[in-house]
C-alpha cells in the first residue's frame, strides 16, 4: 500500500498524515497491541510489521524505533489507568471505589502482557510513561486513605501493597496458560476478604514494603532534585 492519497488529522502536532498513511499507522498500532499483549515487549518490529500486513519500511517510517511504538501505544493506556483512579476516588462508597479500581486494573494487566511489563516492570520506559507511572502513587494513597477512614479497609494496608497484589493476581492469570484466564477474579475475592476490616482480624505480622523498595522493583526512576 502506498502512502499517497487523501489527508487525515495531524499526529503528534506534525503535518496531517495522508489517509492511507494514517490507516497504516492505525493498522500498526492495532497489530502491536495484539502482539505485545500476547507475547510481551520482547518481540521485534519485524514481528509487528508481519502481523500488521505492512512492509517493514512502512512501519519504520511511522515508528523509527521500538521505543517510539511502545510510547505511542501505552501512554494512552496509562492515561486510562489514571482516569480509572480518579473515578474510583469519586465513587460515593470508598470501599467499592477501591474494589472497582483493583478489578479494572487487574483485568487490563491479566490480558495484556506488554502493559504489565510497561506499568509494573518499567521495561522500555520513556519520560511521559515514567511520569504517569510515578504519578499513580498519590492516587493509590488517596484510595487507601478513604477506605480506611470509612472503616472498610484494615489499617495496616499501604499504597505499596497494591503493586505487589497486582503482581500476585497477574501471576494467577498466567498460571493456567490461557485455559482459565478469568481465574484471577477468584483470587481477587480472596485478597479482598483479607483486606476488609473486621473486628476479628488478626494483626498482620509482616510490615509492608517501603515505597522506595517497590519503586526500585518496578524500575521507577525519580528525577534528581
Amino acid at each position: 500500500m502506498t502512502e499517497s492519497s487523501g489527508q487525515n488529522g495531524p499526529v503528534g502536532g506534525g503535518r496531517p498524515l495522508r489517509r492511507d498513511a494514517a490507516l497504516n499507522r492505525e493498522r500498526i498500532l492495532h497489530a502491536a497491541r495484539e502482539v505485545f499483549g500476547r507475547q510481551g515487549l520482547g518481540v521485534t518490529l519485524d514481528d509487528v510489521a508481519r502481523h500488521a500486513g505492512v512492509g517493514v519500511g512502512t512501519l519504520y517510517r511511522r515508528f523509527p524505533t521500538k521505543e517510539s511504538l511502545i510510547r505511542a501505544l501505552f501512554e494512552e493506556d496509562l492515561r486510562i489507568r489514571q482516569e480509572s483512579a480518579e473515578n474510583a476516588l469519586a465513587h460515593p462508597d470508598p470501599w467499592q471505589g477501591l474494589v472497582d479500581f483493583l478489578t479494572e486494573m487487574t483485568a487490563d494487566l491479566a490480558e495484556n502482557r506488554g502493559l504489565h511489563e510497561v506499568l509494573m516492570l518499567g521495561e522500555h520506559t520513556s519520560e511521559p510513561i515514567e511520569t504517569a507511572r510515578g504519578g499513580m502513587l498519590p492516587f493509590l494513597e488517596a484510595l487507601i486513605h478513604r477506605a480506611q477512614e470509612s472503616g472498610d479497609l484494615r489499617p495496616e494496608v499501604t499504597a505499596s501493597d497494591i503493586p505487589v497484589i497486582q503482581h500476585m493476581l497477574y501471576a494467577a492469570a498466567q498460571f493456567t496458560r490461557g485455559r482459565q484466564p478469568e481465574i484471577w477474579r477468584r483470587y481477587l475475592d480472596v485478597l479482598l476478604n483479607g483486606l476488609r476490616r473486621r473486628p476479628d482480624n488478626p494483626a498482620l505480622t509482616t510490615p509492608s514494603l517501603s515505597d522506595e523498595t517497590v519503586e526500585r522493583a518496578m524500575g521507577i526512576v525519580r528525577p534528581a532534585p
